[in-house]
């Protein structure tokens, strides 16, 4: 009789338990909720892994500057520069994840690192990283100085195959997505050709456009109007509305060599999702936007929307693919 009821009591007292927890969460589930609907209520840093007034900032203080619009609260960009966009990682990773740190994140930091570094790499962006949504996914341009005797990527691997290693690639700088999309075109076409790195996309461009480099990959749709470049490829798997008499490269031959630069908003993993929610909402409404949208066309960027998932799913794929490249390319970081 005894043991019976202490059967009895301890499932009381189980219920009893259970009940109070349920009690609580109610007591904390609408505290929560309530402070998630109310997000933002100081301004909130948006870390750029570049420096001022480059090809990566100037779009991510186009996106602060909407945000901040949408959500009437500030959102203040922060340049965090250095090892590839590590530095702006391992910040952004180790900070509190409440909503009010923010990564504007691409695929160098989100993908070509994590290949390049392995496991010298002081974060895991697969697990350190709670995705946001997408800004933009870019296909690049394979682009040369007017004055090279190719017309078409035929005619550039038919060159540097007549002339072995005198062909010069310009490139965003060693560990790059521009390197890493050069060294799969090489290993693709079976060619042989210099890197040439330089320090960003801006003066690799500059030096193609000044003869003293042949070819580089890089989002130049600009330069390509203007007739300062003369584009022969691009590397999406589609041709470019915008740019349509140009090829791709799996058009050219090369289906392999297909790469995109895509860049979105990610926060450090564990924030609460209703904020992730909240934030890739005003994202959408953002880039959706007309006027938006011809802004980033302006700065060779392909606007693009999605949920979460989609953003965290593409970097994901991002990651096994150039992972793939620098095992079989031997490609280094500095």
């Amino acid at each position: 009789m005894a043991g019976l009821q202490a059967i009895i009591c301890g499932m009381i007292n189980r219920r009893s338990l259970v009940a109070a927890l349920a009690a609580i969460s109610v007591l904390f589930w609408p505290a929560h909720d309530a402070a998630a609907q109310s997000y933002p209520q100081r301004p909130v840093r948006l870390v750029v892994p570049a420096p001022a007034g480059g090809p990566t900032d100037v779009p991510g203080r186009l996106i602060a500057d909407g945000l901040s619009e949408l959500f009437s609260q500030r959102f203040v960009v922060e340049n965090r520069v250095g090892a590839g966009g590590l530095v702006a990682g391992e910040f952004v990773a180790r900070s509190e994840p409440n909503g009010y740190t923010l990564l504007y994140a691409n695929t160098s930091v989100l993908a070509v690192n994590p290949a390049l570094q392995g496991t010298n790499m002081p974060y895991d962006p697969a697990t350190a990283f709670a995705p946001i949504g997408f800004v933009s996914n870019s296909p690049q341009l394979l682009v040369a100085n007017p004055k090279v005797p190719y017309r078409s990527v035929q005619e550039l691997v038919a060159w540097a195959k007549n002339n072995p290693g005198k062909l010069n690639f310009a490139t965003a700088g060693v560990g790059t997505l521009p390197h890493l999309t050069y060294e799969l075109f090489k290993m693709e076409a079976g060619i042989q050709a210099l890197n040439v790195p330089y320090a960003g996309g801006a003066p690799a461009l500059t030096a193609v456009i000044a003869g003293q480099a042949d070819v580089l990959f890089d989002l130049v749709r600009t330069r390509v109007k203007s007739g300062e470049v003369r584009a022969l490829a691009i590397t999406g798997a589609t041709r470019d509305a915008d740019l349509p008499d140009i090829p791709t490269l799996a058009e050219s031959g090369y289906p392999a060599v297909t790469s995109t630069s895509g860049t979105g908003i990610v926060a450090p993993a564990g924030i609460p999702r209703e904020i992730v929610a909240r934030l890739n909402s005003k994202l959408n409404e953002l880039i959706e936007r007309p006027e938006t949208q011809a802004k980033m066309k302006a700065f060779g960027l392909v606007p693009q929307s999605g949920p979460p998932e989609e953003f965290g799913a593409w970097a994901a794929r991002e990651r096994q693919r150039w992972t793939r490249v620098v095992k079989q390319s031997g490609a280094k970081a500095d």
